[in-house]
C-alpha cells in the first residue's frame, strides 16, 4: 500500500483532520497534504517520516515499505503509544480495536457530523470497507453537517476525484452517501464489483438481469455491464457540494 493511503487510513483510524494531523506530527499543513497525495517514498525527509511515524505511532519500515498493508500489525509495526491530541476527539480502546478488526465505526457520541471517509474516483478508491459494505475508520477531513433529511446512521461523506463524473460532479466535490437508501435507475451510486473489487462512483440503470454503470463523463469512459449478482453493495448519493 502507498504510503499516502496509509497516512490517510491512519489519520482516519484517530478521526483527525488533516490540519490536526499535521500538527501532531510537527510538520507544515502544506507538506502533509502532499504526503498524502502519492507515493512519496523517495521523497518524504527523513525528518518528517520519523515525525509522521511518531505521531501515528508505527514503525519507520511500516511507514516506507509499500509490501506492508493496512492496519498495521500492532504487534510488528506499533512503535510508540501515541495519545490523541486534546483538539480531536477522545476515542476508546474498544473503538480503535474495533476499526482495526472491520467493524464499522461511527462519530464519537454526542457528534452528529458525517464522517468525510475517502476519495473516489473511476474504480479507484482509499476507503477500507468492511464485510458489512460499511465504511471503515474516522473522518479524513472535517465532518459534513448533517442535513435534516438525512436519517440514515450509517451515512457517510465522499470526496470525488478524477474527471469520471464530469460536469455534475467536479474534482474535489463532497458528497453524502446513505447505505439505506433503495437505489433506482438514474441515481448516482457508490458501488462495488466482486468480479473487480474495485468501488465506482457511477450513475446506475437496472434491466431484467444486468446493471449498467455510467460515468457522466461519456466521452472518456465508457458505460460498464454487470450481471446484478456481481454487486458486492450499492449505496445511493443523495447530496453533493461542489467546490
Amino acid at each position: 500500500m502507498e504510503i499516502g493511503r496509509k497516512l490517510r487510513l491512519l489519520r482516519a483510524e484517530r478521526g483527525w483532520t488533516k490540519s490536526s494531523a499535521a500538527r501532531a506530527a510537527g510538520i507544515p499543513i502544506s507538506s502533509y497534504r502532499n504526503y498524502e497525495k502519492e507515493s512519496l517514498n523517495r521523497k518524504l525527509p527523513a525528518k518528517s517520516a520519523l515525525k509522521l511515524c511518531k505521531a501515528f505511532g508505527v514503525s519507520l519500515e511500516y511507514l516506507l515499505d509499500d509490501s506492508r498493508d493496512y492496519p498495521p500489525d500492532p504487534m510488528k509495526e506499533r512503535t510508540v503509544k501515541v495519545e490523541t491530541e486534546p483538539t480531536a476527539e477522545p476515542r476508546s480502546d474498544k473503538t480503535k480495536t474495533r476499526a482495526r478488526q472491520g467493524v464499522h465505526v461511527r462519530n464519537p457520541a454526542g457528534s452528529n457530523g458525517i464522517n468525510v471517509v475517502g476519495h473516489v474516483a473511476a474504480g479507484d478508491t482509499d476507503i477500507v470497507f468492511g464485510d458489512a459494505g460499511l465504511p471503515i475508520g474516522g473522518s479524513i477531513d472535517e465532518p459534513l453537517e448533517r442535513l435534516p433529511d438525512v436519517a440514515d446512521k450509517d451515512a457517510y461523506g465522499l470526496i470525488v476525484s478524477g474527471d469520471s463524473m464530469l460536469p455534475g460532479y467536479p474534482e474535489g466535490t463532497k458528497v453524502v452517501v446513505c447505505p439505506s437508501e433503495n437505489v433506482r435507475s438514474g441515481d448516482v451510486v457508490i458501488c462495488r464489483l466482486t468480479s473487480t473489487g474495485k468501488v465506482y462512483i457511477k450513475e446506475i440503470a437496472f434491466s431484467s438481469r444486468m446493471v449498467i454503470l455510467k460515468s457522466h463523463n461519456a466521452t472518456a469512459y465508457e458505460p460498464m455491464a454487470a450481471s446484478r449478482e456481481d454487486i458486492s453493495f450499492c449505496h445511493k448519493v443523495v447530496w453533493a457540494k461542489r467546490p
